[in-house]
């Protein structure tokens, strides 16, 4: 096994934090070394010409990728298959917890609050990414809205990990669908539902692009890149049922008016009057979208 690995200049490590999201799911994330205060492109692959090719791949066409010296250094492979736990820490919202398999018998949390125990293994979704956390933050926030409707019908676009989709499944939606096209997504999506005693929501595997319009849902949530979100903004407006709520994440801040500028003149044509707002962390925003009946 391989661990590639590059020291990246503050300046640019944003425009690379950027480009590893439009790719994602992948081997590579960008590390923060809290004592060195450096930042470090990392990844682990089964041998130096898979790095390479990867890397040639994902950041090969930039502009700065003639900046950037990898180095290849031969590891075990147990410690490639732990080392994004180094990347998931526990967080919370309210009174709903997010924590890694591996805290759980030293995790304290009020008795009556409610946890998903999470090992995301290489698929994308933590929680601790903003993008996610935009989505989960809003769940939360509508577990105690009078309009919350436990038994509406859920669906999470992207589901990584599932923590979306198993977040509303233990805030109380009774039906609940995770799709992913990545196949590792929906096999750990699923190994994710059994660590929580989840056997109620249904992942497949799944693009966006053949979601049946014949089915209709109450809350939407796609956490994808937002050249997707505009390519699939039809596909997405046609699943939406009376009233229904659509979260649109993945987004960073320069591409949020177009996106929403996209969306509201499809809403517009197809006669659904739509109220609108914006969420931000850092560089990242979710676009929420809810339907007037």
């Amino acid at each position: 096994m391989i661990q590639a690995k590059a020291l990246i200049n503050s300046d640019f490590s944003n425009c690379i934090e950027d480009v590893l999201y439009e790719h994602a799911p992948t081997n590579w994330t960008l590390r923060y070394d809290y004592i060195t205060g450096n930042n470090y492109l990392e990844g682990f692959f089964k041998n130096k010409h898979e790095a390479q090719c990867s890397f040639e791949y994902i950041l090969g066409s930039s502009c700065f990728s003639d900046l950037i010296n990898v180095t290849y250094l031969k590891i075990e492979e147990e410690d490639w298959k732990n080392s994004y736990k180094k990347h998931f820490h526990s967080w919370m919202v309210n009174n709903f917890h997010w924590v890694p398999i591996w805290e759980k018998s030293t995790y304290l949390k009020p008795k009556d609050d409610l946890m998903l125990l999470l090992d995301p293994g290489m698929a994308f979704g933590t929680g601790n990414h903003e993008t996610t956390k935009l989505c989960l933050t809003a769940l939360v926030k509508f577990q105690n809205k009078s309009c919350y409707l436990p038994k509406s019908k859920f669906i999470d676009i992207g589901c990584g990990s599932g923590i979306i989709a198993l977040t509303a499944c233990l805030l109380g939606y009774k039906d609940v669908i995770g799709i992913d096209n990545d196949l590792d997504a929906i096999k750990v999506s699923n190994e994710n539902a059994t660590l929580n005693n989840i056997n109620n929501v249904s992942f497949e595997h799944k693009c966006i692009e053949t979601i049946d319009d014949g089915i209709k849902y109450d809350f939407i949530v796609a956490n994808i890149q937002s050249n997707i979100l505009q390519k699939n903004v039809k596909n997405l407006i046609n699943i939406m049922r009376d009233g229904a709520i659509l979260l649109l994440s993945g987004i960073l801040k320069k591409e949020t008016q177009e996106v929403k500028f996209c969306f509201e003149n499809a809403f517009i044509k197809n006669k659904i009057e739509i109220n609108s707002a914006c969420y931000s962390i850092n560089e990242w925003e979710m676009i929420e979208f809810s339907s007037i009946t």
